[in-house]
Protein backbone atom coordinates (compact mmCIF):
# COMPACT_ATOMS: atom_id res chain seq x y z
CA UNK A 1 0.00 0.00 0.00
CA UNK A 2 2.80 2.38 0.74
CA UNK A 3 4.28 1.82 -2.65
CA UNK A 4 0.96 2.90 -4.58
CA UNK A 5 0.32 6.30 -2.15
CA UNK A 6 4.41 7.26 -2.98
CA UNK A 7 4.11 6.61 -6.69
CA UNK A 8 0.82 8.48 -6.66
CA UNK A 9 2.29 11.83 -5.09
CA UNK A 10 5.66 11.02 -7.00
CA UNK A 11 3.01 11.99 -10.15
CA UNK A 12 1.29 14.59 -7.83
CA UNK A 13 3.49 16.97 -6.35
CA UNK A 14 5.37 18.31 -9.25
CA UNK A 15 2.42 19.50 -10.30
CA UNK A 16 1.17 21.02 -7.08
CA UNK A 17 2.96 24.35 -7.39
CA UNK A 18 1.50 26.77 -10.77
CA UNK A 19 2.15 29.78 -12.61
CA UNK A 20 0.46 32.32 -10.62
CA UNK A 21 -2.82 33.14 -12.62
CA UNK A 22 -6.42 33.47 -11.31
CA UNK A 23 -7.13 29.70 -13.03
CA UNK A 24 -4.06 27.58 -12.70
CA UNK A 25 -3.95 28.17 -8.79
CA UNK A 26 -7.43 25.79 -8.69
CA UNK A 27 -6.96 23.10 -5.34
CA UNK A 28 -6.92 19.91 -7.95
CA UNK A 29 -8.29 16.97 -6.68
CA UNK A 30 -8.68 13.57 -9.04
CA UNK A 31 -10.13 10.11 -8.14
CA UNK A 32 -7.23 7.89 -9.40
CA UNK A 33 -7.56 3.93 -8.68
CA UNK A 34 -9.82 4.22 -5.53
CA UNK A 35 -7.95 7.31 -3.85
CA UNK A 36 -8.27 10.79 -3.61
CA UNK A 37 -5.58 12.62 -4.36
CA UNK A 38 -5.10 16.43 -4.12
CA UNK A 39 -2.64 19.21 -4.98
CA UNK A 40 -2.79 22.69 -4.04
CA UNK A 41 -1.21 26.12 -3.05
CA UNK A 42 -0.98 26.66 0.77
CA UNK A 43 0.58 29.38 2.96
CA UNK A 44 3.91 28.18 3.93
CA UNK A 45 3.55 29.16 7.68
CA UNK A 46 0.21 26.63 7.98
CA UNK A 47 2.52 23.89 7.27
CA UNK A 48 5.34 24.47 9.62
CA UNK A 49 8.17 25.78 7.09
CA UNK A 50 10.01 29.16 8.45
CA UNK A 51 11.14 31.96 6.37
CA UNK A 52 15.09 31.98 6.97
CA UNK A 53 16.18 34.81 4.71
CA UNK A 54 13.50 37.32 7.01
CA UNK A 55 12.34 38.61 3.41
CA UNK A 56 8.51 37.11 4.48
CA UNK A 57 8.72 34.58 1.67
CA UNK A 58 9.78 31.62 1.55
CA UNK A 59 12.35 29.49 -1.83
CA UNK A 60 12.84 27.02 -2.97
CA UNK A 61 16.63 26.56 -1.11
CA UNK A 62 14.54 27.28 2.32
CA UNK A 63 12.01 24.35 1.42
CA UNK A 64 14.74 21.71 0.63
CA UNK A 65 16.24 22.63 3.95
CA UNK A 66 13.64 21.95 6.21
CA UNK A 67 11.91 19.48 4.18
CA UNK A 68 12.69 16.41 6.25
CA UNK A 69 12.13 18.49 9.33
CA UNK A 70 8.42 19.15 8.44
CA UNK A 71 7.72 15.82 6.96
CA UNK A 72 7.39 14.43 10.19
CA UNK A 73 3.94 16.25 11.09
CA UNK A 74 2.74 17.23 7.46
CA UNK A 75 -0.01 14.56 7.17
CA UNK A 76 -1.58 15.19 10.40
CA UNK A 77 -1.52 19.08 9.54
CA UNK A 78 -3.26 18.30 6.24
CA UNK A 79 -5.37 15.95 8.17
CA UNK A 80 -6.37 18.81 10.29
CA UNK A 81 -7.05 21.48 7.71
CA UNK A 82 -8.69 19.09 4.91
CA UNK A 83 -11.40 16.58 5.39
CA UNK A 84 -12.31 14.41 1.97
CA UNK A 85 -16.14 12.35 2.08
CA UNK A 86 -16.77 9.77 -0.85
CA UNK A 87 -20.28 8.81 -0.34
CA UNK A 88 -21.02 9.86 2.54
CA UNK A 89 -17.69 7.84 3.88
CA UNK A 90 -15.02 10.10 5.48
CA UNK A 91 -11.10 9.03 4.09
CA UNK A 92 -8.21 9.42 5.77
CA UNK A 93 -5.21 11.04 4.54
CA UNK A 94 -2.36 8.35 4.28
CA UNK A 95 0.69 10.43 2.24
CA UNK A 96 1.70 13.88 1.42
CA UNK A 97 4.52 16.20 -0.02
CA UNK A 98 6.04 19.42 -0.62
CA UNK A 99 6.92 20.98 -4.06
CA UNK A 100 8.37 24.19 -4.43
CA UNK A 101 8.40 25.41 -8.63
CA UNK A 102 9.59 28.79 -9.74
CA UNK A 103 7.63 30.98 -11.70
CA UNK A 104 10.26 32.88 -13.84
CA UNK A 105 13.84 32.71 -14.60
CA UNK A 106 16.50 35.52 -15.35
CA UNK A 107 16.98 36.04 -19.12
CA UNK A 108 19.38 38.66 -19.26
CA UNK A 109 22.34 37.56 -20.64
CA UNK A 110 24.81 39.68 -18.00
CA UNK A 111 22.07 38.73 -14.57
CA UNK A 112 23.06 34.68 -16.08
CA UNK A 113 26.55 35.35 -16.01
CA UNK A 114 26.38 37.54 -12.70
CA UNK A 115 24.60 34.72 -11.13
CA UNK A 116 26.81 31.88 -11.89
CA UNK A 117 24.98 30.32 -14.25
CA UNK A 118 22.20 29.37 -11.57
CA UNK A 119 18.36 29.35 -12.35
CA UNK A 120 17.18 32.44 -10.96
CA UNK A 121 14.52 31.08 -8.34
CA UNK A 122 11.36 32.83 -7.16
CA UNK A 123 9.98 32.69 -3.40
CA UNK A 124 6.70 33.24 -2.27
CA UNK A 125 4.18 32.85 0.04
CA UNK A 126 2.91 29.56 -0.83
CA UNK A 127 3.73 26.10 -1.31
CA UNK A 128 2.71 23.39 -3.15
CA UNK A 129 1.35 20.41 -1.61
CA UNK A 130 0.33 16.78 -2.19
CA UNK A 131 -1.51 14.13 -0.33
CA UNK A 132 -3.68 10.93 -1.14
CA UNK A 133 -6.04 9.60 1.12
CA UNK A 134 -6.88 5.82 2.23
CA UNK A 135 -8.69 3.60 -0.59
CA UNK A 136 -12.49 2.89 -1.25
CA UNK A 137 -14.68 0.76 -2.84
CA UNK A 138 -17.39 0.96 -5.32
CA UNK A 139 -18.95 4.01 -7.55
CA UNK A 140 -18.41 7.62 -6.30
CA UNK A 141 -21.74 9.25 -6.66
CA UNK A 142 -20.85 12.13 -4.20
CA UNK A 143 -17.89 13.63 -2.93
CA UNK A 144 -17.24 16.64 -0.12
CA UNK A 145 -14.06 18.60 0.49
CA UNK A 146 -13.16 20.76 3.37
CA UNK A 147 -10.45 22.70 3.05
CA UNK A 148 -9.42 25.06 5.94
CA UNK A 149 -6.23 26.31 4.83
CA UNK A 150 -5.39 30.04 3.06
CA UNK A 151 -5.46 29.40 -0.01
CA UNK A 152 -4.60 31.65 -3.38
CA UNK A 153 -8.06 30.28 -4.89
CA UNK A 154 -10.96 28.74 -3.66
CA UNK A 155 -11.57 27.23 -7.38
CA UNK A 156 -11.59 23.32 -7.18
CA UNK A 157 -11.35 21.15 -10.11
CA UNK A 158 -12.65 17.67 -9.56
CA UNK A 159 -12.31 14.39 -12.01
CA UNK A 160 -12.21 10.78 -12.54
CA UNK A 161 -12.36 8.84 -14.85
CA UNK A 162 -16.03 9.96 -16.88
CA UNK A 163 -15.93 13.72 -15.89
CA UNK A 164 -14.32 16.84 -14.64
CA UNK A 165 -16.29 18.89 -12.43
CA UNK A 166 -15.47 22.88 -11.10
CA UNK A 167 -16.46 24.10 -8.17
CA UNK A 168 -15.86 26.82 -5.60
CA UNK A 169 -15.43 26.46 -1.97
CA UNK A 170 -18.02 28.26 0.20
CA UNK A 171 -17.69 30.86 2.95
CA UNK A 172 -17.31 27.69 5.43
CA UNK A 173 -14.84 26.03 3.25
CA UNK A 174 -16.39 23.22 2.19
CA UNK A 175 -17.88 22.04 -1.43
CA UNK A 176 -20.18 19.12 -2.62
CA UNK A 177 -19.65 17.30 -6.01
CA UNK A 178 -21.69 14.86 -8.02
CA UNK A 179 -19.90 13.68 -10.38
CA UNK A 180 -21.05 12.50 -14.61
CA UNK A 181 -22.07 13.97 -17.57
CA UNK A 182 -24.26 16.32 -16.13
CA UNK A 183 -22.57 17.73 -12.96
CA UNK A 184 -19.74 18.59 -15.88
CA UNK A 185 -22.32 20.32 -18.06
CA UNK A 186 -23.86 22.36 -15.51
CA UNK A 187 -20.88 23.48 -13.66
CA UNK A 188 -18.70 24.13 -16.81
CA UNK A 189 -21.43 26.27 -17.89
CA UNK A 190 -21.67 28.24 -15.22
CA UNK A 191 -18.10 28.90 -15.07
CA UNK A 192 -18.02 29.85 -18.59
CA UNK A 193 -21.10 32.80 -18.13
CA UNK A 194 -18.49 33.47 -15.03
CA UNK A 195 -15.39 33.43 -16.88
CA UNK A 196 -16.18 37.03 -18.86
CA UNK A 197 -15.25 38.80 -15.80
CA UNK A 198 -11.73 37.57 -16.01
CA UNK A 199 -11.11 39.58 -19.12
CA UNK A 200 -11.74 43.50 -18.96
CA UNK A 201 -10.34 43.82 -22.45
CA UNK A 202 -13.08 41.24 -24.39
CA UNK A 203 -15.73 42.81 -22.24
CA UNK A 204 -14.76 46.77 -23.39
CA UNK A 205 -14.88 45.62 -26.76
CA UNK A 206 -18.26 44.16 -26.48
CA UNK A 207 -19.71 47.27 -24.84
CA UNK A 208 -17.97 48.92 -28.12
CA UNK A 209 -19.45 46.68 -29.78
CA UNK A 210 -23.01 47.10 -28.99
CA UNK A 211 -22.20 50.94 -29.21
CA UNK A 212 -21.54 50.44 -32.93
CA UNK A 213 -24.94 48.81 -33.38
CA UNK A 214 -26.45 51.97 -31.61
CA UNK A 215 -24.53 54.34 -33.98
CA UNK A 216 -26.99 52.84 -37.00
CA UNK A 217 -29.83 51.30 -35.46
CA UNK A 218 -31.68 52.09 -32.34
CA UNK A 219 -34.10 50.23 -30.11
CA UNK A 220 -35.90 46.61 -30.46
CA UNK A 221 -34.54 47.37 -33.92
CA UNK A 222 -30.51 47.11 -32.54
CA UNK A 223 -31.29 44.07 -30.82
CA UNK A 224 -30.99 41.45 -33.50
CA UNK A 225 -27.54 42.54 -34.86
CA UNK A 226 -26.39 42.96 -31.59
CA UNK A 227 -27.10 38.88 -31.20
CA UNK A 228 -26.27 38.04 -34.20
CA UNK A 229 -22.55 39.63 -34.01
CA UNK A 230 -22.14 38.81 -30.68
CA UNK A 231 -22.96 35.03 -31.97
CA UNK A 232 -20.60 35.15 -34.71
CA UNK A 233 -17.45 36.01 -32.05
CA UNK A 234 -18.62 33.73 -29.89
CA UNK A 235 -18.02 31.04 -32.82
CA UNK A 236 -14.77 32.19 -33.49
CA UNK A 237 -14.06 32.53 -29.67
CA UNK A 238 -15.11 28.86 -29.24
CA UNK A 239 -13.09 27.73 -32.38
CA UNK A 240 -9.97 29.29 -31.48
CA UNK A 241 -9.49 28.22 -27.76
CA UNK A 242 -10.55 24.99 -28.35
CA UNK A 243 -8.47 24.14 -31.34
CA UNK A 244 -5.45 26.06 -28.51
CA UNK A 245 -6.61 23.40 -26.02
CA UNK A 246 -6.22 20.34 -28.11
CA UNK A 247 -2.72 21.58 -29.22
CA UNK A 248 -3.91 22.17 -32.83
CA UNK A 249 -2.82 25.84 -32.75
CA UNK A 250 -0.52 27.74 -30.49
CA UNK A 251 0.05 31.26 -30.74
CA UNK A 252 2.51 33.62 -28.21
CA UNK A 253 0.23 35.56 -26.08
CA UNK A 254 2.85 38.72 -27.16
CA UNK A 255 1.24 38.40 -30.33
CA UNK A 256 -2.01 37.53 -29.73
CA UNK A 257 -2.54 40.20 -26.38
CA UNK A 258 -1.48 43.33 -28.23
CA UNK A 259 -3.81 42.12 -31.14
CA UNK A 260 -6.91 41.91 -29.10
CA UNK A 261 -6.13 45.79 -27.98
CA UNK A 262 -5.97 46.63 -30.97
CA UNK A 263 -9.81 45.01 -31.80
CA UNK A 264 -10.83 46.93 -28.95
CA UNK A 265 -9.56 50.50 -30.70
CA UNK A 266 -10.93 49.63 -34.08
CA UNK A 267 -14.35 48.93 -32.76
CA UNK A 268 -14.82 51.99 -30.30
CA UNK A 269 -13.65 53.39 -34.02
CA UNK A 270 -15.95 52.12 -36.33
CA UNK A 271 -18.30 53.02 -33.66
CA UNK A 272 -17.54 56.63 -32.99
CA UNK A 273 -17.75 57.12 -36.75
CA UNK A 274 -21.22 55.54 -36.79
CA UNK A 275 -19.62 52.67 -38.76
CA UNK A 276 -20.73 49.98 -36.36
CA UNK A 277 -23.08 48.23 -39.30
CA UNK A 278 -19.83 48.10 -41.26
CA UNK A 279 -18.67 45.50 -38.45
CA UNK A 280 -19.98 42.52 -40.42
CA UNK A 281 -21.32 39.17 -38.56
CA UNK A 282 -17.79 37.27 -40.38
CA UNK A 283 -15.48 40.16 -38.96
CA UNK A 284 -16.98 39.39 -35.54
CA UNK A 285 -16.17 35.79 -36.26
CA UNK A 286 -12.29 36.68 -37.15
CA UNK A 287 -11.39 39.10 -34.07
CA UNK A 288 -13.51 36.80 -31.77
CA UNK A 289 -10.89 33.94 -33.32
CA UNK A 290 -7.75 36.60 -31.79
CA UNK A 291 -9.74 36.65 -28.57
CA UNK A 292 -10.53 32.99 -28.16
CA UNK A 293 -6.68 32.31 -28.03
CA UNK A 294 -6.82 35.42 -25.39
CA UNK A 295 -8.81 32.52 -22.68
CA UNK A 296 -6.93 29.03 -24.35
CA UNK A 297 -4.83 28.97 -21.70
CA UNK A 298 -7.15 29.22 -18.80
CA UNK A 299 -9.64 26.98 -20.47
CA UNK A 300 -6.49 24.24 -20.42
CA UNK A 301 -5.06 25.14 -17.65
CA UNK A 302 -8.58 23.63 -16.14
CA UNK A 303 -7.26 20.12 -16.85
CA UNK A 304 -10.11 18.95 -18.82
CA UNK A 305 -8.20 15.55 -19.39
CA UNK A 306 -11.37 13.13 -19.22
CA UNK A 307 -13.82 11.63 -21.38
CA UNK A 308 -16.01 14.66 -20.73
CA UNK A 309 -13.98 17.14 -22.21
CA UNK A 310 -15.95 17.64 -25.23
CA UNK A 311 -19.27 18.09 -23.09
CA UNK A 312 -17.01 20.61 -21.00
CA UNK A 313 -15.80 22.62 -23.86
CA UNK A 314 -19.53 22.92 -25.29
CA UNK A 315 -20.70 23.97 -21.92
CA UNK A 316 -18.18 26.20 -21.52
CA UNK A 317 -18.64 27.97 -24.71
CA UNK A 318 -22.05 28.21 -23.87
CA UNK A 319 -21.89 29.79 -20.51
CA UNK A 320 -19.63 32.64 -22.60
CA UNK A 321 -21.79 32.82 -25.38
CA UNK A 322 -24.78 33.53 -22.48
CA UNK A 323 -22.43 36.15 -21.03
CA UNK A 324 -21.51 38.02 -23.94
CA UNK A 325 -25.10 38.21 -25.17
CA UNK A 326 -25.90 39.22 -21.76
CA UNK A 327 -23.61 42.10 -21.49
CA UNK A 328 -24.30 43.81 -25.11
CA UNK A 329 -28.11 43.44 -24.21
CA UNK A 330 -27.19 44.99 -20.92
CA UNK A 331 -25.90 47.93 -23.03
CA UNK A 332 -28.91 48.64 -25.02
CA UNK A 333 -31.25 48.39 -22.20
CA UNK A 334 -29.32 51.17 -20.37
CA UNK A 335 -28.59 53.07 -23.79
CA UNK A 336 -32.83 53.24 -24.20
CA UNK A 337 -33.20 54.18 -21.22
CA UNK A 338 -30.74 56.83 -21.16
CA UNK A 339 -32.28 58.10 -24.80
CA UNK A 340 -35.76 58.54 -22.54
CA UNK A 341 -34.35 60.04 -20.58
CA UNK A 342 -31.93 62.21 -22.19
CA UNK A 343 -32.92 62.47 -25.86
CA UNK A 344 -30.41 65.38 -26.97
CA UNK A 345 -27.56 64.20 -24.41
CA UNK A 346 -27.33 60.49 -25.47
CA UNK A 347 -25.12 60.62 -28.45
CA UNK A 348 -22.71 62.96 -26.63
CA UNK A 349 -22.50 60.11 -23.63
CA UNK A 350 -22.05 57.60 -26.53
CA UNK A 351 -19.23 59.92 -28.13
CA UNK A 352 -17.44 59.62 -24.63
CA UNK A 353 -17.71 56.01 -23.85
CA UNK A 354 -16.36 55.44 -27.14
CA UNK A 355 -13.10 57.49 -26.69
CA UNK A 356 -12.35 56.52 -23.62
CA UNK A 357 -12.92 52.47 -24.80
CA UNK A 358 -10.73 53.58 -27.64
CA UNK A 359 -7.82 54.81 -25.54
CA UNK A 360 -7.95 52.16 -22.68
CA UNK A 361 -7.56 49.71 -26.47
CA UNK A 362 -4.51 51.98 -26.98
CA UNK A 363 -3.00 51.97 -24.09
CA UNK A 364 -3.21 48.84 -23.56
CA UNK A 365 -1.55 47.69 -27.41
CA UNK A 366 1.40 49.96 -26.47
CA UNK A 367 1.89 48.47 -22.92
CA UNK A 368 1.27 44.95 -24.20
CA UNK A 369 4.07 45.38 -27.22
CA UNK A 370 6.63 47.26 -25.17
CA UNK A 371 6.23 44.87 -21.96
CA UNK A 372 5.20 47.90 -20.36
Amino acid sequence: MAGIVLATLSLAVPTAAWAHDGTSEALIFSIDEGRVVGTGLVEFSALGLEDTSGDGLIDATEVSEQEATVATTLVDTIRDNVTIAVNGEELSIIGAGLSFQSTSATTDTTAETETDANAAVDASEYVGVAFATSAFEGETNEIAISWSFSSPSNAILLSDSDSAVLGHLNDDGEVLFSLGTWATATSFLVQGFEHIQLGPDHILFLVALGLGVLGVKTGRAAIWPAVKLVTAFTVGHAISFSLAYFNLVSVPAAIVEPLIALSIVAAAGLALRRKGGDFRWWIAGLVGLVHGLGFASSLSSLGLVTSEHAVALIAFNLGIDLAQTAVVLLVLAVAALLTRLLPKGFEIIRIIICVAIGAMGLFWTVTRVFGL
